[in-house]
């Protein structure tokens, strides 16, 4: 009986290893990488195998300890130093390294050989989440990158880089500090094929990147022309051609309120997502917000409420004006979190008075109603008059 299992593992090996190298590099790129590692143990071939992985996501998750530390930077040295390795292209690296074991001060410098290393093998992909740990600006001139996320990493000084990401495509920025805020501006201008940006609590803020460059003579910001989808922390003029939105954060009410310093008109934006995460919801800066989106098509609003403080101004009166998208373009309307106090009953009213192509009107209600809501503000939305004798009232 043992021989014959001991025959049976033995055609098992033989028949994997019938496979060419190109499909046994197909099936190991789907393992994590300590147990891709392991099919070392089976022979040679299987070790130049694993050094020409063509995705490679490393996350140090098992560093426990000083001696895993150790075991982890030799595993990203024999990858990503190997002969065979350099021969190869990566088309996608992420690499994670978030244990508090890192030494910013004396692991810098393998972080940056390893990310160096990737840049150089062609990668179309590159994630990188270094919480907080330098980042090497050789990325930034990485002529094969499609695709950029960054997640927890301080970008050190652009002075004297050379900034040029020719294909890349998305910008992915999250929890990103810059030492100079010039320099963030730097990045959106050596991206020229950039069609989709996000940039969440990124320092310093976005409203200072501004206010310090990508100013014409004229005194406006130089819109990316090719950027499509936009996830920003407030809206400012880099994204003005993008045709959607997403804000995080209350409206930027100084930004908004200066129109004549150049408040941007959103000539294509079809589709606007506001998500007031925290402070002050006021339905005044929403309708300003409104009146420079001429073609909106669709308008959803998140009211998410992380902290005690936040509030909604109750004192909202109906506007003397109609903004044009809301007259003539919007079909769709989403409160998320709706609170039935007068603020959000009147505005819901306004779009349902004078959306005249609207289809469909969803309302959200909050699972923790506060005491200062009033059931007859939901209870009259229902019968509340809809300009357009297609429109379908939501109440979920």
């Amino acid at each position: 009986m043992e021989n014959e299992n001991n025959s049976k593992r033995k055609n098992t090996t033989n028949t994997i290893n019938d496979f060419h190298d190109d499909i046994l590099t197909h099936i190991i790129s789907f393992l994590p990488i300590k147990d891709a590692f392991r099919t070392t143990l089976l022979s040679k071939r299987w070790v130049l195998l694993c050094r020409s992985l063509p995705v490679l996501h490393i996350n140090d998750d098992g560093v426990k300890n000083e001696k895993d530390l150790i075991q982890f930077r030799q595993m990203l040295d024999a990858v990503m130093f190997s002969p065979r390795s350099q021969d190869s292209t990566h088309k996608s690296f992420k690499l994670t390294c978030c244990s508090i074991l890192w030494d910013a001060n004396v692991d810098c410098f393998n972080m940056d050989k390893w990310i160096e290393a990737a840049t150089g093998l062609r990668v179309e992909y590159l994630y990188l989440h270094l919480f907080e740990n330098p980042l090497t600006l050789t990325i930034f001139c990485c002529k094969t990158l499609v695709v950029l996320h960054l997640t927890d990493i301080h970008v050190p000084n652009m002075f004297d880089c050379s900034l040029h990401l020719p294909l890349l495509k998305i910008l992915y920025l999250f929890s990103v500090r810059f030492q100079d805020s010039v320099d963030f501006t730097k990045l959106l201008y050596g991206c020229p094929k950039l069609d989709c940006l996000s940039t969440l609590f990124v320092e310093p803020a976005v409203t200072t990147f501004e206010a310090n460059a990508g100013i014409t003579a004229e005194g406006y910001f130089n819109p990316l022309s090719n950027l499509i989808s936009a996830v920003v922390d407030v809206p400012y003029k880099a994204v003005s051609n993008v045709k959607f939105l997403s804000v995080f954060g209350i409206l930027d009410t100084e930004e908004i309120n200066s129109y004549n310093n150049g408040f941007p008109v959103f000539g294509n934006l079809i589709e606007l997502q506001l998500c007031w995460i925290h402070g002050i919801h006021d339905y005044v800066e929403v309708v300003k917000m409104l009146q420079n989106c001429p073609k909106l098509q669709a308008l959803r609003i998140e009211k998410v409420c992380l902290s005690a403080l936040s509030t909604t101004i109750e004192n909202w009166e109906y506007p003397d004006h109609v903004p044009k998208c809301v007259s003539s373009h919007l079909t769709t309307c989403r409160i998320e979190l709706y609170e039935a106090m007068e603020a959000d009953f009147r505005f819901a009213s306004y779009i349902l008075k004078n959306a005249r192509l609207l289809q469909v009107m969803t309302i959200c209600r909050t699972l923790t109603p506060k005491p200062i809501e009033s059931p007859k503000n939901l209870e009259d939305l229902s019968s509340c008059p809809k300009i357009s004798p297609t429109c379908k009232l939501e109440l979920i």
